[in-house]
């Protein structure tokens, strides 16, 4: 990732997590929603927007977030100014369980070489 896109990157996960907050009304982003990540190419034209859900169902709010995408486009589009406003898409934040399944692998590995 370049200088610019990663600053792009930066200011758009803030936007977006203040338009989460604030100006989307769906009871459904009433939860605890927090962008986690925001990458984007070199070229500035797509930005992937990771999320988590906190005590909230993730499948849900990632459906919501992807059909009010053209709405958050345009709200950032008014809070920032860049020459391109990337297209947007949300994906869950899956880290977490990603570790888990890998610390978990390396316990059964652990465990397996103790025996033998």
């Amino acid at each position: 990732m370049s200088y610019r896109s990663k600053k792009v990157a930066s200011l758009l996960q803030e936007v977006v997590s203040e338009i989460i907050m604030h100006e989307l009304n769906d009871p459904i982003f009433r939860q605890l929603i927090t962008i986690t990540e925001v990458k984007i190419g070199d070229d500035l034209k797509k930005a992937i927007i990771y999320f988590r859900v906190y005590k909230g169902k993730t499948e849900e709010v990632g459906k919501a977030l992807n059909k009010a995408k053209g709405y958050i486009k345009k709200l950032m589009g008014e809070k920032i100014t860049i020459k391109f406003m990337p297209d947007i898409e949300f994906r869950p934040d899956d880290r977490i369980e990603k570790e888990k399944k890998l610390e978990e692998l390396f316990a059964k590995i652990s465990k397996v070489k103790k025996k033998k």
